[in-house]
């Protein structure tokens, strides 16, 4: 993809635009309201509006914003996470998912969007007994009959719903150059023609930590493979 324009919600100090600069995608507005994260953005990206509290944000802010090929947002993980309470999107920090999902229509609507990508914690997973990321998943490709899985959502999986394809995966900084452990589940959701492109996440070899990190040379990786797979109407 070139000249792809993104929308960044929830954004600390932008590493979705550090990452993405090398490829010349654009970010045309941020939404963040914690003080330190502000300054940093407004000092290396003057001229990228900050939308602030993502609950105050308007259907007409998203429209001004022009042309929006992706909205990547990294939800708040505090009620997800197995060190936090654990209420999930039912609390007052998580839930801020669903005012992401009512910015990301209005994307789609104004601005052309044809992707979305959540970024959280692994713990989503269990979150609820993994009703919350069924909920995720739900709310992403707009297919209602999603159930959770009797055997857990796995590490990788697939939805089709009325928006278009969810895929998703847990990935590890540790294989992607950084000296940490550090994993976190990424859904990207194709609201466009997904049947006429490869899988995005669902990479076999680049993607799954298939090669030990060089500090750990030799040391046995081990990952579940098992694949979650839900149609509309399943």
């Amino acid at each position: 993809m070139q000249n792809v324009k993104f929308l960044s919600l929830f954004s600390g100090i932008e590493a979705a635009s550090v990452a993405w600069e090398p490829l010349g995608w654009e970010c045309v507005g941020f939404s963040e309201i914690e003080p330190f994260p502000c300054a940093v953005l407004a000092h290396h990206y003057p001229n990228v509006p900050n939308l602030g509290d993502v609950t105050k944000i308007t259907e007409e802010a998203i429209k001004n914003l022009g042309q929006i090929d992706l909205v990547v947002f990294g939800s708040p993980c505090q009620n997800l996470s197995v060190a936090g309470n654990r209420k999930g999107l039912q609390g007052e920090s998580s839930g801020l998912f669903y005012e992401a999902i009512r910015l990301i229509e209005y994307a789609r609507k104004h601005c052309g969007a044809r992707f979305a990508l959540w970024e959280n914690v692994p713990g989503a997973f269990s979150s609820n007994k993994g009703d919350d990321f069924r909920e995720v998943v739900r709310e992403l490709s707009a297919n209602r009959d999603i159930n959770t899985p009797e055997n857990g959502w796995g590490n990788t999986g697939v939805a089709v719903g009325e928006n278009g394809l969810v895929e998703w995966r847990v990935l590890d900084a540790q294989y992607f150059g950084l000296a940490q452990r550090r994993k976190r589940v990424f859904a990207i959701v194709d609201f466009g023609n997904w049947r006429d492109r490869h899988p995005i996440l669902l990479e076999p070899k680049s993607l799954c930590g298939d090669t030990p990190p060089s500090r750990e040379t030799g040391q046995d990786f081990a990952t579940d493979t098992h694949v979650s797979t839900v149609r509309e109407g399943s």
